[in-house]
């Protein structure tokens, strides 16, 4: 396992953030498996840690995208709301699955949007 250094947590951070940036992803996703194979983190501690890479790299994203036109502000408030309102139902049930579980779910997940992307080509 990586050292849990500050220079090779930025590292992933930046390397993050320039993924998250190119596909608009959040940077969080792109860590996640990082934090868990080359930092030896559990799945959930790894969504957890990830997660202060969100804000920051999301709000930056965000206005970065906003400056070039690109943010539909009328569908984006109410999906940000509806996010909102719902992600701490999801924390919950993160918390409340094993492990083995919750990182084969985040598997499924990335495969499904993979292929989701790769069918609309």
């Amino acid at each position: 396992h990586w050292s849990r250094s500050t220079f090779s947590l930025g590292v992933l951070g930046s390397g993050s953030g320039v993924l998250g940036g190119l596909f608009a992803v959040g940077s969080a996703v792109v860590a996640t498996p990082a934090l868990t194979l080359l930092f030896g983190m559990s799945q959930v501690a790894a969504q957890g840690l990830a997660l202060t890479l969100a804000l920051p790299a999301t709000s930056v994203t965000l206005l970065t995208y906003a400056g070039y036109g690109q943010v539909d502000w009328a569908m984006g408030i109410p999906l940000a709301l509806g996010g909102l309102l719902s992600i701490s139902w999801g924390v919950r049930l993160a918390h409340a699955l094993p492990d083995v579980l919750l990182r084969k779910l985040f598997c499924l997940f990335l495969l499904v949007c993979a292929a989701a992307l790769a069918l609309s080509l």
